[in-house]
């Protein structure tokens, strides 16, 4: 349907509906729409603009052999604009008002944002509306940015070759569940898509029944919410919900991973372990335990600058709505046997499982971090209606976002101690074994001098 004529027809209540709320404390509203969209709106006068953010619950994880990386491809296809904006108007009308847009895409979800100031935030919502039914889906238009997504590719993923092992060290690991697939894509699955898989799935996962809304800034609620039923509540209730993603937590991994990958001549070890989907009850303190890790822990500093058994020592958190996981890695020139290094992580992770980086003090330091961005909030719209979508989304309550506070003010000691015995200390981790296609002569004949050179203090 073409939504040009409600446009005018509604015109006369934008007035009403961009006004900033005269109400001292936030609030917050949300509705389900009869076509099935889900609406939130935050409202707070301390907020100097108004954020929106769509939300298609559709992402990386949900894509089928026919339409592998298809999400990422529609974070930039959702630009290509309509009959009623064409093309750069959104673009356009968003930095001609001194706004701020974007998009982006994970294995779960894939996102819309804007943020601009109260009295142009009307076009928006037209726009939103629009484009969630009306996307004019063109050879021109995927061609573009078939060039675009594999540009970013290039730049992103393949001129980096951390990030090329750890996608190869995903699909292996996680091969046969859906968080395998990176939602970047591949240059091969962006270069056989076409324009009839496009429109199919645009018309399967984009539409109301698949979308949240979420408003947040200083805005009148009541008014705007008539404006949202106005312009969003007459689309038609489409936009399949995908079949959730397994819990990593159920899945059967293999013990071991090796690959050979284009990387500098070292080689990485790692043991990954699983994290519990985010609406598990000690979500908190799963959180919490990892940043100690990072701010606390030393696995770095013990592998790499106090026994020297690594040139690079890293734990590397990727969270995920259905389970995350958390890698403990390290690399090392290519002379040193597979098993000792995997012995040298080994160790360092006894070291951890002592605790010694859990003491009430370093909790509430971890907890302060945190509630830093939680003080914030309220200043920051964009903030609070990404918190808002991911709690719905991850934790299935909106709510979640207004509550952090007390929830991690909650957590003890032995919650995360709990925490990391669970999912680290016990665990049975996937270990990891990346070589590098080339090595020199020169360091596969002489690397074993580097230990020896560095406790002499010649190596740096």
């Amino acid at each position: 349907m073409r939504i040009g004529a409600l446009v005018a027809l509604t015109a006369a209540a934008w007035s009403v509906a961009a006004e900033r709320t005269t109400e001292s404390t936030p609030q917050y509203v949300t509705e389900r729409l009869d076509n099935g969209l889900l609406v939130t709106i935050y409202a707070d006068p301390r907020m100097p603009v108004v954020s929106t953010e769509v939300w298609y619950h559709v992402g990386a994880a949900n894509e089928d052999p026919d339409s592998r990386g298809f999400a990422h491809l529609f974070e930039h296809l959702m630009f290509a604009g309509t009959p009623t904006f064409p093309r750069g108007a959104y673009a356009r009308y968003v930095t001609r008002h001194g706004g701020y847009r974007n998009a982006y895409v994970n294995w779960d979800q894939t996102v819309y944002v804007s943020q601009i100031a109260p009295q142009h935030h009307r076009r928006i919502l037209e726009m939103e509306a629009d484009r969630m039914v009306n996307l004019e889906l063109t050879q021109d238009a995927l061609d573009n940015e078939k060039k675009i997504v594999t540009e970013e590719l290039r730049l992103r993923l393949e001129n980096n070759p951390e990030r090329r092992a750890l996608v190869a060290g995903l699909a292996a690991g996680l091969a046969g569940h859906p968080y395998a697939s990176t939602p970047a894509g591949t240059r091969e699955d962006i270069a056989r898509a076409t324009l009839d898989q496009c429109r199919r799935f645009y018309a399967r996962y984009y539409g109301p029944r698949n979308a949240h809304l979420i408003v947040a800034g200083p805005v009148a609620p009541e008014p705007l919410l008539g404006d949202v039923r106005a312009l969003f509540g007459v689309l038609p209730a489409k936009g399949e919900k995908p079949d959730d993603v397994p819990a990593l937590l159920d899945w059967t991994f293999p013990v071991e991973v090796e690959l050979t990958e284009d990387i500098p001549p070292a080689e990485a070890a790692a043991l990954a372990c699983a994290l519990p989907p985010a609406v598990a009850a000690d979500t908190d303190a799963v959180v919490l335990m990892l940043d100690m890790l990072r701010d606390f822990g030393d696995f770095e500093d013990l592998l790499v600058r106090a026994r020297r058994q690594a040139l690079f020592a890293q734990h590397i958190v990727m969270p995920g709505r259905r389970g995350g996981g958390v890698l403990l890695a390290t690399a090392a020139l290519p002379y040193r046997r597979k098993e000792t290094a995997f012995r040298y992580i080994d160790e360092a992770l006894d070291d951890l499982a002592s605790l010694s980086w859990l003491s009430e003090e370093n909790l509430a330091a971890a907890k302060r971090k945190r509630l830093l961005g939680e003080w914030a909030r309220p200043y920051r719209s964009g903030e609070m209606a990404a918190a808002i979508g991911e709690a719905h989304w991850w934790r299935g309550d909106g709510r979640l976002a207004l509550d952090t506070r007390r929830r991690l003010e909650a957590v003890t000691t032995a919650d995360v101690a709990s925490a990391f015995r669970r999912y680290i200390a016990d665990a049975r981790p996937v270990r990891v074994y990346v070589y590098p296609e080339r090595v020199p002569w020169y360091v596969a004949w002489f690397g074993w001098l580097y230990p020896l050179a560095s406790r002499l203090g010649v190596a740096p």
